[in-house]
């Protein structure tokens, strides 16, 4: 049967005719299924163009899709598929005005998800520098009772605060002096916690999920904000601001708490702005965690407490009991996740008021204000562009037009000065000099973004259809401006220089003896994780130590080796640069891990022996490997007998004379 060019266009535009195609179920259902498919298989080739890589583990399996165009040819197959089932361009188009007319919630989650999905494809899953072993070391020991360390066989060594220079990145000896053979965790355990809640459920690959679920939570809530306080359209435009904020982004990649304590506080409002015991109960609840996460930001939560007291003064006796009872529930979960804080110091410690850090004061001071002012006013605006200026304009100058669905006008006066504490509090603090040091204050831009998002809301509500147009472009090109920009930074490489903290301390495990002692600063934990190896601080062992420490454990039945990266290189040189133990940097390494970053091996003992004829071991980073490796086991020690006493070691380099002699 001949069909005409006319009758084919007719049938691929409205479908065919049920006397040419009857619509079975099996029909319908490949035809929605290829729909869903099609639209599935955009959305990736789009991440994938915008990030570069998608990389996901599913029941222990490594799925990666690192090129855009594949995606498409499954949209294109797709979508062949829905139209040889009866499908239609005029239906595929009425699905597109059924989308725009959606309920924002769908957005909002599908935002979310995406958040979810990167934040998993390109979380490092590795356990290296300070942050992330200090996390997910302290997880794994909560797992099994208090994140403690014992190292009793640190009082046989000799040199000075032996506590401090046994204490890898993230822990420190139970107390300040260095004598102690306890090793106590600096950072606060509400990160941990729930990191250890994610192994037990979802094993080593669960412990980096925490984040990236922080990510995807910070989006509805600020989604959910932007809902109660101006428009659900004002609450998906500052979600999408979120999810593609640099700040957000970089966090996303990493193993550090401020995604989740900014989720944290973003639901605390949520609930506090609700109705009904229920909310404040959760508000304080939430509050409770994010002091859990960071105790240090607890005066915030007695800044949302002022929400009760000013209802209290303002909506009279009537409404009294009810105020007073919802006043208690918030507290109570405030008090909840700082007495948790008090009990854990206490145990750790010595007090309750007393955490990781130990002085926290000292690192606060008003020289600091100015230097900080600067900076993180530069890279708001650089980063966020000075579009994002209107969040502020927006959240202190709380018009009627800009915020419709506010029902109380004293949640600005809250809002405001929860994010003014916040800033200060860390304009007071230690002076960073990178950008990424906005994640301190992340939890400021559910309400700043909000606020950007409710100015774009007023406008487009006011404008013509045809600026209506240029509002939402402008918008969404802000959000891909955020995601080129933290492409650019290398965001979603991160996890390439990561991987060799596992890969490297693998490969070292199988070249040295069990008893041996590596000498290392960013190696320290991961050493120890992944490598099952003891390793020792060399930024705190004493100077003029070096030589004498070699010696003590060489004829101690310990082999140490020196393992750094080779940024640490010249800071290893110079402060050990009259020790004889040094002249080993001079010579090939023992083994060179090489990737983005190269680490390198050297074998303190050899210092003496003739330099080899061939070149050192190279291993070559092939990004292989799968992701969330297993720690080793934990790291043991054992010194051997002395049986004769060692000869002193003599310097085979002059010392610098001490010019105040």
């Amino acid at each position: 049967m001949r069909v005409s060019p006319r009758r084919f266009q007719h049938a691929l535009i409205h479908g065919m005719p049920s006397t040419m195609s009857p619509d079975s179920r099996v029909r319908r259902t490949v035809r929605h299924a290829a729909a869903l498919l099609s639209l599935a298989a955009v959305i990736v080739s789009v991440v994938v163009g915008v990030t570069g890589g998608i990389r996901l583990t599913i029941a222990g399996h490594l799925v990666r899709s690192t090129e855009p165009f594949r995606p498409l040819v499954v949209a294109v197959v797709a979508f062949a598929t829905y139209l040889s089932a009866g499908g239609r361009l005029a239906g595929v188009l009425s699905w597109g005005r059924r989308l725009v007319k959606a309920d924002h919630r769908l957005f909002a989650g599908m935002l979310a998800i995406v958040v979810l999905a990167v934040g998993v494809s390109y979380s490092p899953t590795a356990v290296g520098g300070a942050d992330a072993y200090g996390y997910v070391s302290e997880a794994d020991l909560w797992m099994h009772g208090w994140p403690m360390i014992d190292q009793p066989w640190i009082r046989d060594v000799p040199w000075p605060r032996s506590g401090w220079t046994f204490s890898p990145l993230g822990y420190r000896p139970r107390d300040l002096d260095g004598g102690s053979t306890v090793l106590v965790p600096v950072y606060a355990p509400g990160l941990s916690l729930l990191m250890a809640v994610g192994k037990w459920i979802g094993g080593q690959e669960g412990v980096f999920w925490i984040v990236p679920i922080g990510g995807a939570l910070l989006v509805l809530a600020t989604y959910g904000l932007g809902r109660r306080l101006s428009s659900s359209a004002a609450g998906l435009a500052g979600a999408w601001l979120v999810a593609t904020s640099p700040a957000v982004l970089f966090m996303l990649t990493s193993s550090m708490n401020d995604l989740p304590v900014a989720a944290a506080w973003a639901w605390a409002f949520y609930f506090l702005l609700g109705s009904g015991a229920a909310s404040a109960a959760a508000a304080g609840l939430a509050a409770g965690l994010a002091i859990l996460i960071r105790p240090n930001l607890v005066p915030l939560a007695a800044i949302m407490g002022l929400w009760y007291l000013v209802r209290l003064w303002r909506d009279g006796a009537g409404a009294r009991g009810r105020v007073i009872g919802r006043g208690v529930l918030f507290s109570a979960g405030v008090a909840a996740g700082a007495g948790a804080i008090a009990v854990i110091n206490q145990h750790l410690y010595g007090s309750p008021f007393i955490s990781g850090y130990a002085n926290v004061g000292g690192m606060f001071a008003a020289d600091h204000f100015w230097p900080n002012a600067r900076n993180y006013a530069t890279w708001f605006i650089r980063w966020q562009t000075p579009v994002a200026l209107l969040g502020w304009a927006a959240l202190f100058v709380p018009l009627r037009p800009l915020w419709p669905a506010a029902r109380d006008r004293t949640a600005f006066i809250i809002i405001g000065l929860f994010v003014v504490a916040l800033w200060l509090m860390y304009l007071f603090y230690l002076v960073f000099d990178q950008w990424w040091y906005l994640r301190f204050v992340l939890a400021s831009w559910p309400f700043l973004l909000v606020g950007v998002g409710a100015a774009a809301a007023w406008a487009y509500r006011a404008a013509a259809p045809p600026a209506r147009v240029v509002v939402v472009a402008g918008l969404i090109a802000l959000g891909v401006l955020g995601v080129v920009a933290v492409k650019r930074f290398g965001v979603f490489d991160v996890w390439r220089s990561e991987r060799r903290y596992p890969s490297a301390a693998r490969q070292v495990r199988m070249r040295t003896p069990p008893n041996s002692l590596f000498l290392s600063m960013l190696h320290s934990g991961s050493m120890r994780y992944y490598g099952g190896r003891m390793t020792m601080r060399y930024d705190t062992l004493p100077e003029y130590w070096l030589d004498r420490a070699t010696a003590w454990l060489t004829d101690h039945g310990v082999h140490p080796y020196l393992l750094i990266d080779q940024t640490e290189l010249p800071a290893v040189r110079k402060r050990f640069a009259w020790e004889r133990t040094a002249a080993v940097l001079d010579r090939p390494p023992a083994f060179t891990y090489q990737g983005p970053q190269q680490v390198l091996l050297y074998d303190l003992a050899s210092a003496d022996a003739p330099t080899p004829l061939h070149g050192s071991p190279i291993y070559r980073e092939t990004f292989e490997h799968l992701r969330s490796v297993p720690p080793a086991p934990a790291p043991v020690i054992m010194w051997a007998p002395v049986t004769s006493s060692a000869a002193p070691i003599p310097s085979g380099r002059q010392r610098p004379q001490d010019s105040s002699r």
